[in-house]
Formats: structure tokens, sequence, C-alpha cells
């Protein structure tokens, strides 16, 4: 496809051509930065959901929290103090 023909098309193309997306891998509020980084790295993904845990306060057990990807976890593990 060339780029110039980008312009005709939408994200809704690009999700029918993906089709329905499937939870393979997810995180919970307690796992660590270093086991999220490594679960990313072994399934080549950019991003997880994260879910809320039963032990973390404010949080329901199970319930969706957010999305975090390596570019979050990157910017923390650099800027954090």
């Amino acid at each position: 496809m060339k780029v110039s023909a980008l312009e005709e098309y939408t994200v809704r193309h690009v999700l029918e051509y993906r089709g329905k997306p499937t939870l393979q891998h997810s995180v919970t509020e307690n796992d660590t930065i270093e086991d999220t980084l490594a679960l990313m790295n072994r399934y080549n993904i950019v991003s997880v959901p994260v879910f809320g845990s039963s032990s973390v306060s404010g949080s329901s057990d199970g319930a969706f929290v957010d999305i975090l990807s390596v570019y979050d976890l990157r910017d923390y593990i650099v800027n954090s103090p």
C-alpha cells in the first residue's frame, strides 16, 4: 500500500482487518516492573491492560484500571526520583 493511499483509510478499517481482539496477557497493580517488562519482552507486546488487586487500597478485585505501555515504564524508570 502506498503512503498516499493511507489518507483514504480510517482506524475502523484497521479494526475490521484485525478482527475481534482477545485478551491474552494482563498485569495487576501489584506486579513488579521487572515481571511486567519480562512479560512484554517475552511476547513482544508494547502495552498491557492493568487490573486491580484486592490488596491495593481503593481497587475492586479484578476491575480494569488502565493501559500500561512499555513507554510508561521507560519514563518511570528514567525519571523517577
